[in-house]
């Protein structure tokens, strides 16, 4: 793997240079083109993708006539079908009617053009079953991004940006939409485009029309949603040149987006510092149609080129260059309306679509009245965390009753005990996200005082954490395969695997913490081996638990949010549901979250750090802060 590199320019100037490409040709290229499809249906077979040739030399031709500047094309689209030749499944050029490595072929006929070089990624892949219950056009309640997957997304993103050269643009779709930011960690992501393409625009395609995703807006046209007037974010602008992204049998003979109307939009996007993107499909043939390629050659003609006395891009509002993605999150109260259901987790799932997002809300009457409390666990502690950024509701305003948080504090700790205040922010009502900022700190936990909102109660579509100038690092947990027991609050009894089943029981058990990963933790069972897992597929309240041989799977992946009164929360990866007890000593099961529930508190005891005997309880853990002593005794102790 290409070792990361640093860009020798700052964020605003590589934003400045990209509003700078006035013009840019999409080309929704793939086997939807093949099939009359929009959104190619999934597992059909690649060998339909099957033209006699590809002349990509024309298509930058044409570009080049219209005096574009850059051009992005869809390297993989939704059903999987991936038009290079990856080694990650067969859904691919590899195995097609046409093995020629396509995106290859595209970026030198591009580049020999001098012109600019984007792909198109998405990250939903029906093939390949990348995709998550909940987001969009997925209803089966046992899909989820697994580990696995990650893997996937990762390794086809590392072969795009060391495979072909400099990338200026990285559009990826099916995302936030779909998968969510957190499920599929945009910390992971980022850091994998910055460190192989440091220059890269990284812009994620939704309805999100806040500086808040990436590092540029997509508008999507044909959504409805363009670039306001007086915008001053860096964005793009995406349009089609014909009746849909792909290609069809009508396009060739249809009406076209006429010249004047093509220059309007120019006209409009370039002092609004967004670039436009005129999607242009390539037809079977691998060509673009000839009505096409002279609308292009027509725009070039009547078309003035960029207006360079415009001023230049404004500096654009500080944001989290370096997230961490949290594991967990849990509040005071939030709304529980069967309709909304608007849980903590919704604030850091980082999902939203057009008239469509996800939010923690205090909403009543099923909320609870100001102040209220959100607690977002980062999964251990991180250096250099610098930055909160919160997005206020964004869809269906009035703006008097909106739920934005106008007086709050930000808090941080490293123990989940003990907090630190980093923010006392006072912020104007509005859809713009808003940020708070301290100098560089240790952070395991943080904490979203909310003190007013507007209309007495607060919405969050969304929480973000890190550093700004300086990428976070996550400190080795001390954690880590230290032997632990585990007593409910509630019941008084404790955690066991009593053969594969999971009970309470009045003798002391214990389980052995394993590290798994982004923060989150196996619960081994000492007596059996086996791991804490969640039984099926459950999403809702009285989901079971049972013990099985671990897997790399998220139904066995658990965040242990440690809060304020010293108990822990155990959070499942899977459905973000928590784990409880009832206090007569009932059928352990997963819980809605809460922090004022004792049910769903547990108190953990060291029963020894890594590599210890374990003959018998030593003491109490109080959290990060008493393992990390521990440890420091073990290690002096063996000097």
């Amino acid at each position: 793997m290409t070792q990361p590199r640093i860009s020798r320019r700052s964020e605003q100037q590589i934003l400045q240079d990209f509003v700078d490409m006035r013009f840019g040709m999409f080309l929704h290229y793939s086997l939807g083109t093949y099939t009359d499809e929009e959104w190619a249906r999934p597992h059909q077979d690649p060998a339909l993708f099957a033209p006699q040739s590809v002349d990509c030399a024309q298509w930058a031709a044409a570009a080049k006539s219209a005096k574009m500047e850059y051009a992005v094309l869809t390297t993989k689209h939704h059903d999987g079908f991936s038009l290079w030749p990856t080694q990650y499944g067969t859904q691919n050029v590899q195995y097609s009617g046409h093995r020629e490595d396509v995106v290859r072929n595209y970026v030198d006929s591009f580049r020999a053009a001098g012109l600019k070089i984007g792909f198109y990624f998405s990250i939903w892949d029906r093939t390949a079953g990348f995709e998550a219950q909940g987001g969009h056009h997925v209803s089966d309640p046992t899909k989820q991004i697994e580990p696995a997957h990650v893997d996937v997304i990762l390794g086809q993103l590392t072969e795009l940006l060391t495979n072909y050269g400099r990338i200026d643009v990285l559009l990826t779709d099916g995302y936030t939409w779909q998968a969510g930011q957190q499920a599929v960690s945009i910390a992971r992501v980022r850091e994998l485009v910055k460190g192989l393409q440091p220059d890269c625009v990284l812009a994620d395609i939704c309805a999100v029309t806040q500086p808040w995703l990436g590092d540029a807006i997509f508008w999507e046209e044909p959504m409805g949603i363009r670039v306001p007037a007086g915008n001053v974010n860096a964005g793009v602008q995406g349009q089609t040149i014909s009746d849909g992204w792909f290609w069809h049998p009508s396009t060739p003979t249809e009406e076209l987006m006429s010249v004047a109307d093509i220059i309007d939009h120019l006209n409009e996007t370039e002092p609004r510092y967004t670039s436009f993107l005129l999607n242009c499909p390539p037809n079977r043939r691998g060509r673009l149609d000839e009505n096409v390629v002279d609308r292009l050659a027509e725009v070039g003609t009547a078309w003035a080129g960029p207006d360079l006395s415009r001023e230049p891009l404004p500096p654009q509002q500080v944001r989290t260059e370096w997230p961490v993605i949290p594991v967990a999150a849990c509040a005071t109260f939030w709304n529980s309306a069967s309709d909304l259901y608007e849980v903590p987790y919704n604030a850091i799932d980082g999902r939203g679509d057009k008239n469509l997002e996800t939010c923690w809300s205090t909403w009543m009457p099923t909320g609870g009245a100001l102040p209220a409390s959100l607690i977002v666990d980062l999964g251990g502690v991180w250096s250099n965390v610098t930055t909160f950024e919160y997005l206020p509701k964004q869809w269906n305003r009035n703006g008097a009753t909106d739920g934005d948080v106008r007086q709050a504090r930000v808090l941080t700790s490293v123990d989940g005990i003990a907090y630190e205040l980093a923010a006392d922010v006072t912020w104007a009502s509005g859809a713009t996200p808003k940020v708070a900022e301290w100098p560089a700190r240790d952070v395991a936990y943080v904490k979203f005082e909310i003190l007013a909102g507007t209309g007495g109660y607060s919405n969050v579509t969304g929480i973000k954490v890190g550093g700004r100038l300086v990428k976070p690092e996550r400190a080795v947990d001390p954690r880590k395969d230290t032997t632990i027991q585990l007593r409910n609050r509630a019941s008084g009894r404790y955690l066991a695997d009593d053969g594969r089943v999971v009970a309470q029981v009045d003798e002391a058990a214990r389980w052995i913490l394993r590290e798994a990963e982004e923060g989150y933790w196996w619960l081994e069972a000492e007596n059996t081996g086996f791991t804490l897992t969640l039984n099926g597929a459950g999403r809702t309240a009285g989901a079971s638990v049972h013990c099985a041989r671990r897997e790399r799977s998220h139904r066995q992946f658990w965040a242990l949010t440690r809060i304020e009164d010293g108990s822990v929360i155990l959070t499942n990866r899977f459905n973000m549901l928590t784990l409880g007890a009832g206090a007569e000593g009932a059928t352990v099961s997963l819980r809605d979250p809460s922090l004022g529930e004792a049910e769903t508190k547990w108190e953990i005891t060291v029963v020894a750090a890594a590599g210890e005997a374990m003959p018998h309880v030593r003491e109490r853990s109080d959290g990060i802060a008493f393992a990390a002593k521990r440890s420091e005794e073990i290690e002096g102790a063996r000097g």
